[in-house]
C-alpha cells in the first residue's frame, strides 16, 4: 500500500510546547528542562532527517516528562519516518489517548495505521476526526482518499459529494470522482464527470484528452474528435491530442487526413524535435501493427520524409527514418537516412548497426567491411559491429580476417544469446580453416551460453559428420537441432550425411528425402541423395541427383567427374 505523509512534525512542535509540556510554570524542575532541551535539539535533528539520534533524544525527554503527548506525538512521527510501524503507532495512540480532540495527533496515527494496512483502524480514526471536526476539508480529502484505496468507490463518491457540497464545483475533487467510477468501470459515469470539468474548466487540456480517450473508447466517434480539436485549437501544439486524434482518423481509414495533420505539426518550426519524434513512432508503430496496409505505409513514409527534412540536423529522426525504411523493405533509402544518421551521430552504434545488416542482406560484403571500420573507429567496443564485419569477411570467404573481427567480438559485452551466436560464427570459421579443436572449442562456447542455439548445433554436427569423428555427438546434436526446427532443410540434410557416415543408408535416404521435400534444398543435398543412391545400388538414379545438384549450383565441377 502506498504512505502519503500528509502532515509534518512542525504542528507538534507547536501543540507540544503550549499545551503537551508544562512551558508555563513559573518555576520548573530540573527534569523538565532537561526534557525541553532533549525535545528541542530532537525536534532539529528530525528536521535534519537524523531520525536515530532524533529518536535517541525524544525517548530521553520521555523518561523525564513520560506524559507529556507533545513528546509522544514527536516519537511516533520519528518511528514512523524509520519505518517502524509497530512503534509509530504505539507512541501514536499514547499522544491521542491523552489528547483525544486534537487533530494533528489523531491524524498521525490515522497516516501510521493506514501505513501498516490497518484498514478498520484507519476508517475509525478519519470517522472520529470528521466528527470532532464537521467542516474540515483535509480531513475530507484524506477520508475519501483512503476508501479509494481500500477499494470501497462508492463510500469515497459519497464522501467526496460532501466535499462538493461545502466546496462548490471544483476540478480536482471531480477528478477524483473520475478516477473512482473508472475503478468501477462505469464509464458513463466516468464522462459525466469528465464534462462537468469541462465546464468549469474548459482550457483543462488532460481533461479533454481523458474525454477524448473516452469517447473513442466507448466508439463515440464524433463527440471524441469534437473534443480532441477542442484541445488543439486550445493549444494546436499539443501532441498527445493530436496523437489521439490521429488515431481515430486512421481507424476510420481517413489516411490523407491523418498524414496531413500529422505532417503539419512536424512542419510546424515552434515544436521541439522529441515532439516531432513522438509523432513519427507513433506511425511507424501504426504501420507495424497493420503490417501490408499501403496507404498507412504511403502516409507513414511521408511523415519520415517531413521529418527528416525539417530536422536536417538531428540525428535520430534519421536513425528513425532508416528503420522504418528498412522495416518496409526499402533499402536503398534506408542506407541513404542511416548514412545520414552515422554523419550527424557518429557514436550511435544503433544506426551503424542497421546499415551493416542492410549491406549484408544486399550481399555487397566489401561495402559492409568499409562501413564496419568506419563504424569500429566510431565505437570501438561494439560486439554487432565487430561482429557484422567478422560475417562480411567469411561471407567474402577471407576466413583469416573473420576470426580476427569475430574473437574480438567475442571478447566485447554482449548478452549471453548473441555470444553464442558470435561463437557459433566463429566455430564456422575455424571449422573453414581447419582449425579442428579450436571449432570444436567455440561450438561447445556457443551452446554453453546457449543451449536453445540450434543453428550452432546443427553446423557443429555436421562439421563432425564431414571430419567423421565423435559421429554420436554429432547425431544426438543434430537431433536437437531438428527438434527445435522440424522443418529446417539444412538440418534434415545435416542428419541423414551423419547416418550416410554411419553407413545407415535407409536413414540416411529417409533424412535427405524429407530435406528434399520441404522446396529449400541447397545442390549439397542434391548431391548427397546422389551419394545416398551410390551407396544403395542405385547409379542411374545417383547419376540423375548428381546432374540435378551441378545444373543447379555449375561451380560444383567435382561433380563432373561423379557423372562421367
Amino acid at each position: 500500500m502506498k504512505t502519503m505523509k500528509y502532515y509534518s512534525i512542525i504542528p507538534a512542535l507547536l501543540v507540544a510546547l503550549l499545551s503537551g509540556m508544562t512551558a508555563v510554570a513559573q518555576v520548573q524542575s530540573e527534569e523538565e528542562i532537561s526534557a525541553k532541551s532533549a525535545y528541542i535539539q530532537g525536534l532539529e535533528a528530525f528536521e535534519n532527517e537524523e531520525y536515530e539520534r532524533a529518536r535517541e533524544l525524544f525517548l530521553q525527554a520521555r523518561r523525564d516528562l513520560p506524559d507529556a503527548s507533545g513528546i509522544n506525538y514527536a516519537l511516533a512521527d520519528t518511528y514512523f519516518m524509520m519505518n517502524d510501524l509497530p512503534n509509530a503507532a504505539l507512541y501514536g495512540k499514547q499522544a491521542v489517548d491523552a489528547e483525544p480532540d486534537n487533530k494533528w495527533y489523531r491524524l498521525k496515527l490515522a497516516e501510521i495505521y493506514r501505513s501498516a494496512g490497518r484498514n478498520t483502524a484507519t476508517i475509525e480514526e478519519l470517522n472520529i476526526l470528521q466528527d470532532l471536526f464537521p467542516n474540515d476539508l483535509d480531513i475530507k480529502v484524506m477520508l475519501a482518499d483512503t476508501y479509494r484505496d481500500y477499494g470501497e468507490f462508492v463510500k469515497s463518491n459519497q464522501v467526496l459529494d460532501d466535499i462538493l457540497r461545502q466546496r462548490g464545483v471544483e476540478p480536482q475533487t471531480l477528478m477524483m470522482k473520475f478516477r473512482n467510477y473508472e475503478s468501477m468501470m462505469l464509464q458513463d459515469s466516468a464522462i459525466a464527470q469528465l464534462e462537468r470539468i469541462r465546464d468549469v474548466d474548459p482550457g483543462n487540456l488532460e481533461m479533454l484528452n481523458l474525454l477524448g480517450t473516452y469517447y473513442a473508447r466507448g466508439n463515440q466517434l464524433g463527440q471524441a474528435k469534437k473534443v480532441l480539436k477542442e484541445a488543439l485549437d486550445r493549444n494546436p501544439r499539443e501532441p498527445e491530442a493530436l496523437i489521439k486524434l490521429a488515431g481515430i482518423y486512421l481507424d476510420q481509414q481517413e489516411w490523407d487526413s491523418a498524414g496531413t495533420m500529422l505532417t503539419n505539426f512536424i512542419e510546424d518550426p515552434l515544436i521541439g524535435s522529441e515532439a516531432k519524434m513522438n509523432i513519427a513512432r507513433f506511425m511507424y508503430g501504426k504501420s507495424r501493427d497493420l503490417a501490408g496496409n499501403e496507404d498507412l505505409l504511403k502516409q507513414t513514409q511521408r511523415v519520415m520524409d517531413v521529418l527528416t527534412e525539417t530536422e536536417a540536423g538531428y540525428g535520430p529522426a534519421f536513425t528513425l527514418a532508416g528503420e522504418f525504411y528498412a522495416q518496409s523493405a526499402q533499402p536503398k533509402k534506408a542506407l541513404e537516412k542511416l548514412e545520414q544518421a552515422n554523419r550527424l551521430l557518429p557514436q550511435d552504434e544503433i544506426a551503424w548497426r542497421q546499415r551493416l545488416q542492410i549491406l549484408l542482406q544486399l550481399q555487397d560484403y566489401d561495402r559492409a567491411v568499409e562501413v564496419g571500420k568506419e563504424a569500429h573507429q566510431q565505437v570501438p567496443d561494439d560486439a554487432y559491429i565487430q561482429f557484422f564485419v567478422g560475417s562480411a569477411f567469411l561471407l567474402k570467404d577471407e576466413n583469416s580476417q573473420a576470426e580476427e573481427w569475430l574473437e574480438n567480438a567475442s571478447r566485447a559485452p554482449a548478452r549471453r544469446p548473441f555470444k553464442s551466436i558470435i561463437y557459433g560464427t566463429l566455430g564456422d570459421v575455424r571449422a573453414n580453416l581447419e582449425k579442428h579443436e579450436a571449432s570444436d572449442e567455440s561450438y561447445e562456447l556457443a551452446l554453453r551460453y546457449d543451449p536453445e542455439n540450434d543453428n550452432a548445433m546443427n553446423n557443429y554436427a555436421y562439421n563432425l559428420s564431414v571430419r567423421e569423428v565423435n559421429l554420436d555427438r554429432a547425431e544426438e546434436l543434430a537431433i536437437k537441432a531438428m527438434e527445435l526446427a522440424p522443418e529446417n532443410a539444412a538440418y534434415l540434410d545435416t542428419m541423414g550425411w551423419i547416418y550416410f557416415k554411419k553407413g545407415e543408408y535407409e536413414k540416411a535416404q529417409r533424412f535427405i528425402k524429407a530435406s528434399i521435400e520441404t522446396g529449400e534444398a541447397s545442390a549439397e543435398v542434391l548431391e548427397h541423395m546422389g551419394d545416398v543412391q551410390e551407396k544403395l545400388g542405385n547409379i542411374d538414379e545417383a547419376r540423375s541427383w548428381w546432374k540435378q545438384a551441378l545444373d543447379k549450383d555449375p561451380a560444383r565441377t567435382h561433380l563432373q567427374e561423379k557423372l562421367n
